[in-house]
């Protein structure tokens, strides 16, 4: 969590980690655009992503943009609903090593999600399970249910000196 940059790039730094070690992964991006970034890119160059048992890594994207420039409440939290319920379906499964639900908080900023549905759901997925969640403004309670807490701070950004994102260091 935190204000600064990086934390899904740590995330799927954790992806190539569980991978190679020939673990199953789970990818479930919140509030991103349609736009494909570098990671999607580099696992579908590499055959990497699928559905079911046989598929290193399964991934469901919401790619519906920054809510934030969004005008139509109701459509994105049905794309928030579908992501969710993937998701769900992914903290089922018992074959998957890592799920990293990646922007997951700003769902519970814009109420798309509440924890009353969030945390229980946490707490029943299989025991073996390592979860990944990044996003700003991470509540109070879902940081006590962490085992591990990192806190990302901005001291500069490239966008605040005009720098444009840039492909393979932004997104």
């Amino acid at each position: 969590t935190g204000d600064g940059k990086g934390k899904s790039p740590s995330a799927f730094g954790m992806v190539l980690r569980a991978l190679g070690h020939g673990l199953r992964v789970g990818v479930v991006q919140f509030i991103k655009g349609s736009q494909a970034s570098g990671e999607l890119t580099f696992l579908l160059q590499q055959g990497l992503l699928g559905s079911g048992p046989q598929a290193a890594v399964q991934f469901h994207a919401m790619a519906t943009g920054c809510t934030w420039n969004s005008s139509d409440w109701q459509a994105d939290k049905a794309a928030a609903d579908r992501a969710w319920q993937a998701a769900l379906q992914m903290l089922r499964d018992p074959g998957i090593s890592l799920l990293v639900l990646d922007e997951l908080t700003l769902l519970l900023k814009y109420q798309y999600l509440t924890l009353d549905e969030l945390l229980p759901a946490l707490q029943a997925r299989p025991p073996m399970m390592n979860v990944v969640l990044t996003g700003r403004e991470a509540p109070a309670p879902l940081l006590a249910l962490a085992d591990t807490v990192s806190e990302i701070a901005s001291t500069r950004h490239a966008f605040q000196a005009g720098i444009k994102a840039q492909a393979g260091v932004d997104f």
